[in-house]
């Protein structure tokens, strides 16, 4: 995996994130116990883990360019040497979405009243963040051309968007329709949010003209 020097024995630390991640793919529900059970995979090296699957993006994004640049050289009359063409938008997509992911997280802890009188307890943080860790894995298919890559990626999200179903079911025991609920109060939280922004920009725009 990138990021890892391969001339060092691997830490017990990055084992426990390279089992989540072999996990999260072949055996979904026990990456989530995984995580929660796992002392070494905190929110900290969850993120450190996506940040490391994000650099893969730029990377795949550059080789592709270079391997179509080589193909048209060979094969074509006109060349483009467009080295860095998509390499911004490519790298920018993934903490976007992971920050709309982590604010889902959020309202998934605390969108439900906890009687601590009676023993309850919030429900287990970030499992919406190790749902989303094939989505930021699909940063590999940038070296594929397009609409291929965008296709693989969109899988991807479809397939994130699964494990979300999945994980909070593992969890907190959250049937379909629970999980359907919660996305809807988690899209009126952030539609809510876009519309204060939205607000104070327009406010702010029409004092300074």
């Amino acid at each position: 995996m990138i990021l890892i020097n391969s001339q060092n024995p691997l830490t017990e630390t990055e084992k426990s994130k390279l089992s989540l991640l072999e996990k999260i793919f072949k055996a979904p529900q026990e990456a989530f116990d995984l995580y929660l059970r796992d002392s070494l995979l905190g929110r900290k090296e969850l993120l450190r883990l996506h940040y490391a699957l994000w650099i893969l993006a730029p990377i795949s994004k550059i080789s592709g360019n270079v391997i179509k640049i080589i193909l048209d050289w060979l094969f074509s009359d006109e060349v483009e040497f467009t080295l860095f063409s998509g390499v911004f938008t490519s790298f920018l997509l993934y903490p976007l979405i992971l920050i709309v992911v982590s604010q889902l997280d959020v309202v998934r802890v605390f969108y439900k009243k906890v009687d601590r009188v009676k023993g309850e307890n919030y429900p287990p943080a970030d499992v919406l963040t190790v749902a989303f860790l094939p989505f930021s894995a699909s940063a590999v298919f940038w070296i594929l051309p397009s609409p291929l890559n965008l296709g693989l990626i969109g899988v991807s999200f479809l397939y994130s968007l699964y494990l979300c179903f999945v994980g909070m079911k593992r969890v907190s025991g959250s049937e379909s329709k629970e999980t359907l609920l919660f996305f809807l109060v988690g899209i009126a939280y952030l539609l809510s949010i876009s519309l204060a922004f939205t607000f104070v920009y327009n406010i702010i725009r029409t004092l300074l003209n």
